[in-house]
């Protein structure tokens, strides 16, 4: 039975009795405190007030402004003012009187003993003691199993702080003083703006859970309605450097926040928002030891602080985490899973999740639908928009049009990488195939779009692709809706409190607004929407897009109000509803939320070749990118990354997905039949060997400038090229302006070394407000195809080499900043390369396409159903990291080298491994995959690429059918004491 324990005492002297003027504590006679009686009255703004319950005095007073006791007090005497000292002075005064008697009575045997300070109120369990203090609502935790204690805010002690609306107005209440007790087994606090035990009041209880190895933090208020939002945890379970802390975030597949990294911010984590907390948890790693804390509310949002070098601070760094709830939420779970790494909170939290039916395994999924199975090691090879119609922003103007695959050229895609790169396992997603093509006109989705070649031709290309043994899957979205589709009504459109109409994004199809949740159901449910979709197509997935993505909403509309537990049921019928249809589906990003909803997720494991949307996120708090929600739901749910990427700096990005046992997203496919048209260059590098650089630009006029580009010339480009120049917003989706032309003087006639081409006049359009970027590249206008280019593109065969600023009428132009060198050592084009290997002579996407899928297609195939049961950093500076699927002998361990330093380790089959920058070992019982120095007791001059995969199911050194797949570099690979010698690929022996 959980028992409550002694206390600590404190005595307070009499000479520490202050008069308290909101934060100030200094001493009655010091007159500065006091407001004076001259200058003009003014009204006195409200100010952050203690929730103190010391009996008698109330504290509700006006700020001090003395300097050293806080703001500066020169307002004048209001008839407030007048109230609050009538109640204080003749309190105080009579304890100043009470005080004097006390010493003048003491006489020779000295001052009386000052009185004690209330007794701490505690609660204990075998594996916890919480403790609290009623003077300052501070608390410690003492975690028994983990052998660390923690504690509420280092900097402040209280207990948290609440919002309220006082008069209307939101008032700032700090919970410090409270009236504790023990209670229902637990601890109970109230805290009180007035002390008189009448009034409002905020009501904390702290209860042992899960056999008393998890607290319950919850309150309570006397009127619900006022509180706008409650700070439950403040700046507390802080960690430091010198314990070796971290803040473990679930931010898409997790961040590791470290408390040595020098950098000190704030960072808020919404539940469920874009980039905010996947799942409903957040860890703390602190002296070896670890906490869990978890909710189940929408409308809690997490906070990490960070704290470089305060004064009286415990360390040099201190991590601290609070956790704010507002409207339904009114509590979290702190549990203490004891000695432990990342791994020991992501073990606790998948408990959680599945006690709630969040963490539906692949086993129950598979029942009934079998051909689930196909997404276990597919890639996710994606013709994103094979219409392309651009629209004004009202929706009424069409800006451009391009196809960039007819139906029929689809296929052929999806066909050549089963006949020619031999891929067996996809997951071939289109998009833009509705009728006016891709982001415009949801939710009138058929006939499909005629410019593709219609409905004969649609119908058919999904019948070779399904022929092929792909998962089919197509691109829709009914969260966005436009003002010219032909089912517009703002009768289906999210309402703000106001009325106002919800606004979306400003995609290609214009200005979207959002549909409530239920109406994207109901239409999705009418007869020419999914089920028409199916009987034309057949495919065997949907994706409905931004389903997952976008943060719970709120509607307001009268007719359909929606709070975002409201919002998140509405998507989850919506998901099962296409799945009842399709038989699987996915949606974009990702949530904890929807995976017993959904069999795919595109998006969670990256963005646009790296981590996170936000590019500043990891430099922000010096973190790391680590993967909790694999941790959690690696067993039930198939998983990719979103957007297209420069595959010549690919490399960490394909390594982030080797060390989570993901394939790849193939979302830069060139346009039509790439492989036939673009004659590929040696070594699987750029097709043009031509590279944009900074544009410079100056003013010109009214909303004008004069741009000039320059282009860095390898070899002159064979046949002509003209340029697009897009003036696009900072996520590249959205086209504002164009600057497209044919060069002044032929690309073919372009001399070696920098060549300038300008200057233009560029006007930026009404209504062309804030920051473009410059993006711009090679094309042909016959087909509209473009040209792959030096340097790093934004995944769509784009060149950032600017960004403009329109304010009114002044447009303001800065350079892109040079490219980062390469680092040290490692080349980011690795899986780019074929010479000497199977793709050699290939197109360089396909080079980029087979390399990657050899080594992730097999690594996920064989762990989609098994837990991730590690994840460790092996260097100091945490670049060198190894993951774990599964347990025992049947283990598979990947480990990555992204530093710059060799680093050595041991293989299974190839013994000592040595990796060099951007080296990999994938080490499993039957697969075997490395780019090394060193391997099975050969040195390599450069790391070559190889990928060694059991047929037979034995070990690899044992198995009498191996096949050995040759990517690049030297051919010579050793297996079980034997040399071989492989060019491309050979079944062993």
């Amino acid at each position: 039975m959980p028992q409550t324990g002694s206390v600590r005492t404190r005595s307070l002297s009499p000479i520490a009795v202050r008069l308290r003027w909101g934060r100030c504590t200094a001493p009655l006679r010091s007159r500065h405190c006091l407001p004076r009686a001259h200058g003009s009255r003014r009204r006195l703004s409200p100010q952050p007030m203690s929730l103190q319950g010391r009996p008698g005095v109330a504290t509700m007073l006006p700020p001090c402004d003395t300097p050293g006791h806080g703001r500066h007090a020169e307002a004048p005497v209001t008839e407030e003012c007048v109230m609050r000292l009538r109640i204080v002075l003749p309190v105080f005064f009579a304890l100043l009187c009470g005080w004097a008697a006390a010493c003048a009575g003491g006489g020779a045997s000295g001052l009386a003993a000052a009185p004690a300070a209330e007794p701490n109120v505690s609660v204990e369990t075998p594996h916890l003691r919480f403790s609290l203090s009623p003077a300052t609502g501070a608390w410690e935790i003492a975690d028994k199993t983990g052998g660390v204690t923690w504690r509420s805010g280092p900097f402040r002690p209280r207990f948290g702080q609440a919002m309220l609306k006082v008069e209307g107005k939101p008032t700032g209440l700090s919970l410090e003083r409270c009236e504790a007790r023990a209670a229902g087994g637990g601890v109970e606090a109230t805290f009180r703006p007035v002390a008189s035990g009448g009034g409002p009041w905020v009501r904390v209880r702290i209860l042992p859970a899960a056999d008393g190895r998890a607290l319950d933090f919850s309150y309570e208020a006397s009127d619900p309605a006022a509180v706008e939002s409650i700070r439950i945890l403040d700046e507390a379970f802080w960690t430091t450097d010198a314990e070796k802390g971290a803040v473990l975030v679930p931010v898409r597949e997790g961040l590791f926040i470290p408390a040595d990294s020098g950098k000190a911010f704030s960072q808020s984590f919404d539940t469920y928002a874009y980039e905010g907390c996947h799942m409903q948890m957040v860890g703390v790693l602190k002296g070896g030891a670890a906490a869990l804390v978890t909710w189940d509310d929408c409308y809690a949002v997490a906070e990490v602080k960070s704290t470089v070098g305060a004064t009286g601070a415990p360390a040099r760094q201190v991590l601290g985490l609070s956790m704010v709830l507002r409207k339904s939420a009114r509590g979290v779970r702190v549990q203490f899973p004891g000695k432990g790494d990342a791994a020991a909170v992501a073990k606790a939290y998948r408990g959680a999740a599945a006690s709630r039916g969040l963490a539906v395994t692949w086993d129950e999924k598979l029942r009934g639908h079998p051909e689930r199975a196909r997404y276990f090691g597919a890639a996710n090879y994606k013709l994103w928009s094979t219409l392309s119609r651009r629209m004004s922003e009202d929706s009424a103007k069409e800006v451009s049009v391009r196809v960039n695959w007819t139906f029929d050229e689809a296929a052929q895609v999806a066909e050549h990488l089963k006949r020619d790169l031999r891929l067996d396992r996809v997951l071939f997603m289109m998009g833009g195939w509705i009728h006016r093509g891709y982001d415009n006109q949801h939710p009138d989705v058929l006939p499909t779009a005629p410019e593709c070649g219609g409905d004969a031709a649609f119908a058919d290309a999904c019948r070779r692709i399904r022929a092929l043994g792909y998962i089919l899957s197509l691109h829709d979205n009914y969260q966005d809706i436009y003002r010219d589709s032909p089912s517009w009504s703002e009768d289906y459109v999210m309402k703000r409190p106001d009325g106002s109409l919800v606004r979306g994004g400003l995609w290609a199809g214009g200005r979207a607004y959002l549909t409530c949740s239920p109406k994207a159901l109901e239409l999705a449910r009418r007869p020419q929407n999914l089920a028409a979709v199916k009987k034309l197509s057949g495919a065997d997935s949907y994706f409905i897009d931004t389903t997952y993505a976008a943060g719970l909403q709120e509607c307001f509309d009268p007719k359909h109000p929606l709070s975002r537990a409201e919002d998140m049921r509405a998507k989850q019928a919506l998901s099962d509803y296409a799945r009842e249809v399709f038989g699987s589906f996915g949606s974009e990003c990702g949530r904890e939320w929807a995976v017993p909803h959904a069999d795919f997720f595109e998006g969670l494991t990256g963005v646009s070749g790296t981590y996170y949307h936000n590019k500043g996120l990891l430099d922000g708090m010096g973190a790391v990118p680590l993967p909790l929600f694999e941790m959690v739901y690696r067993d039930c749910i198939a998983m990719w990354g979103k957007y297209g990427y420069d595959i010549n700096r690919s490399a960490e990005y394909v390594l982030w997905h080797a060390l989570i046992g993901r394939p790849l997203n193939y979302h830069s496919v060139p346009p039509h039949l790439y492989w036939k048209e673009v004659p590929p260059a040696a070594g699987g590098r750029s097709a043009v060997a031509v590279m944009p650089l900074a544009a410079e630009a100056a003013p010109a006029g009214p909303r004008q400038m004069r741009i000039t580009y320059h282009w860095q010339v390898e070899e002159p480009p064979a046949g002509d090229w003209d340029v697009f120049v897009h003036f696009t917003d900072p996520s590249g989706k959205n086209i504002r302006f164009q600057n497209d032309h044919a060069p002044r003087t032929p690309v073919s006639a372009w001399p070696k070394g920098e060549v300038v081409d300008g200057p233009f006049t560029v006007t930026a359009p009404e209504g062309a407000a804030g920051a473009f970027d410059v993006r711009v590249g090679f094309y042909k206008r016959e087909g509209l195809r473009r040209a792959t280019l030096q340097g790093q593109d934004d995944g769509e065969q784009r060149y950032v080499v600017g960004r403009i600023k329109v304010a009114g009428d002044a447009v303001e132009f800065t350079p892109a900043a040079p490219k980062a060198a390469p680092r040290g050592g490692g080349d980011p084009a690795l899986f780019a390369r074929s010479d000497g290997g199977w793709a050699e002579g290939m197109h360089p996407y396909d080079v980029f396409v087979k390399n990657t899928y050899e080594v992730l297609s097999p690594l996920n195939e064989i762990t989609s159903r098994v837990r991730m049961t590690g994840h460790e950093f092996l260097s100091a500076d945490r670049a060198v990291r190894r993951s774990r699927f599964g347990e025992g002998a049947e283990a598979v361990e990947v480990t990555v080298n992204l530093g710059d330093a060799a680093y050595a380790c041991r293989s299974k089959a190839g013994g000592d491994v040595v990796l060099g920058a951007y080296g990999f070992l994938v080490d499993g019982p039957t697969l075997a995959a490395f780019s090394a120095l060193k391997f099975g007791g050969l040195d390599y001059a450069a790391p070559p690429l190889f990928v060694l995969r059991s047929l037979d199911g034995k070990p690899l050194a044992e198995s009498a059918r191996v096949r050995i797949y040759h990517g690049f570099g030297d051919p010579r690979v050793r297996l079980a004491g034997r040399e071989y010698k492989v060019e491309r690929e050979a079944v062993m022996p």
